[in-house]
């Protein structure tokens, strides 16, 4: 999965307000989330969030700073969307073969929600 991990925490921290929450939802400790929220300030070189004992607020640069983390987190998945097994000949998980006088059904069948149609000529 194409990720920056310290984006992903700042977007997690962002959503809960405190550090605590944000490293339960994620799985990990909340010390490894200040480190990694540490990390991300020293490399811009702004604070992103007040810290109270319960709460973690956006700085203005925080603020700044959140539109261009949600719109990196959102193109990782747009990248990870087009290269899809699928995008280079690889087998799909569940292939599915029909007859190639069916496959003018395959409009039927690709309105099934996350269902990928392959027709390929033998």
């Amino acid at each position: 999965m194409l990720e920056d991990k310290r984006l992903k925490i700042f977007a997690a921290v962002v959503e809960f307000s405190n550090f605590t929450a944000a490293a339960t939802s994620l799985g990990i400790t909340q010390p490894a989330v200040s480190q990694n929220i540490a990390e991300l300030e020293r490399l811009l070189g702004v604070r992103l969030f007040e810290r109270t004992r319960s709460e973690a607020v956006l700085t203005e640069e925080g603020r700044r700073f959140e539109g261009y983390a949600r719109q990196i987190l959102h193109w990782y998945r747009v990248a990870e969307e087009a290269f899809s097994p699928l995008d280079y000949g690889k087998e799909p998980v569940n292939p599915v073969s029909i007859p190639l006088d069916e496959a003018t059904d395959a409009e039927i069948w690709s309105s099934c929600g996350d269902l990928h149609i392959e027709i390929k000529h033998k």
